[in-house]
Formats: structure tokens, sequence, C-alpha cells
């Protein structure tokens, strides 16, 4: 009986706790950290990081967005919480969307990630031959400045998820003592 109640737990536990199986596409929120490359091809004249979260529906759509990109060389922050359009590609196995900013669509943020995920449940924000990650800012010259990031998104824990996490280890602690009680018994 005790070895079927494990095995239970055990199998909830799988089902249900975010990041232990890969997810061939995002579903879900997911916090997305990128940073200007400072050498090679892809690194530009402006230096920053882009942190904030994605949101995606049931179809892997993005329907809200909440990113901010802290130019650390002209000292100024953009934000991208407008989502266009979502495109998935399988081949090559991409996902792409772009984030507009609220006040000046003429700033925008434009991703793509690699499907599916990394075992890990991430995704990684592709930068090969040409990066697919790049946004277009107003950092106070007479051009909108063209910066690439590398980086990647990761889900974001849910709050039932951790509570049954919780929950299912008690329960095997408890299992354990009381297993070791009886035999002492």
């Amino acid at each position: 009986m005790r070895n079927k109640l494990r095995l239970l737990c055990l199998g909830l536990f799988a089902l249900t706790a975010p990041g232990l199986v890969a997810t061939p596409l995002p579903v879900g929120s997911y916090s997305l950290t990128a940073s200007t490359p400072t050498s090679g091809v892809h690194s530009g004249s402006d230096v920053g990081i882009v942190t904030g979260t994605l949101n995606f529906d049931a179809t892997s759509n993005l329907t809200s967005a909440d990113l901010t990109f802290d130019d650390t060389t002209s000292a100024k922050l953009f934000t991208f919480t407008n989502p266009g359009p979502t495109t998935i590609d399988i081949p090559p196995g991409l996902l792409s969307a772009t984030i507009y900013n609220a006040s000046n669509p003429a700033e925008y943020f434009a991703f793509s990630i690699r499907i599916p995920s990394n075992p890990s449940g991430t995704f990684t924000l592709t930068c090969g031959t040409d990066c697919d990650n790049w946004m277009l800012v107003d950092d106070g010259g007479p051009n909108l400045t063209y910066v690439e990031v590398t980086g990647s998104i990761a889900p974001v824990p849910e709050p039932s998820a951790a509570i049954l996490l919780g929950t299912g280890a008690i329960a095997l602690v408890r299992l354990r003592r009381g297993g070791s009680r009886r035999a002492r018994a």
C-alpha cells in the first residue's frame, strides 16, 4: 500500500511540476532575460539588458508582454507591451513575434525562439549567423538605434505547482517517518 501511495505522489508531481518535462511550444507565463553581446559580429553601439514576462495561450500565441530594455549606454528605459502576431514555423523550428512600445510603435522588440524547448523547459532566443532578437529604440540620435540581444525565456513556476510539490514532499516525509516508527516498535 505504501509503495502505491509513493508512486501516486511521484506521478502527480511529475504531471504538474513545471520544467520537469520539456514543452514543445510555450504555453503559460515565461520570464525573459537577454543582454546585448559585448563582442563579436552582433555587438552594437548600445549596451543593456531586456527583462520581463511573456504570456502564451494554449495555442502558443503571444497574448501579453511586459518587457523593459535598460539601455545603459543612453541611460534610458524602453518598454514593450503590445504584442503583434505570433508565427510558428516547423521546420525550421522557430516561434517569432514582435512586441511594440505602447507610446511609440516605431520602437519594438522582435524575437524568435527555437522550438521545441530545451530539456529544462526553457527556450533559447536564437542568435546565429544573423540574430533574430533585436530592438529598434530611440536613444536620442537622428535615427532609431538597432540593438541585438541574446538570452532565453524560462517558465514562471505556478503557485499551485509549488504548493503541490510541498504537499507531496510533506506526505513522503510523513510516510517515511511512520514506517521507521513501526519498525522500531
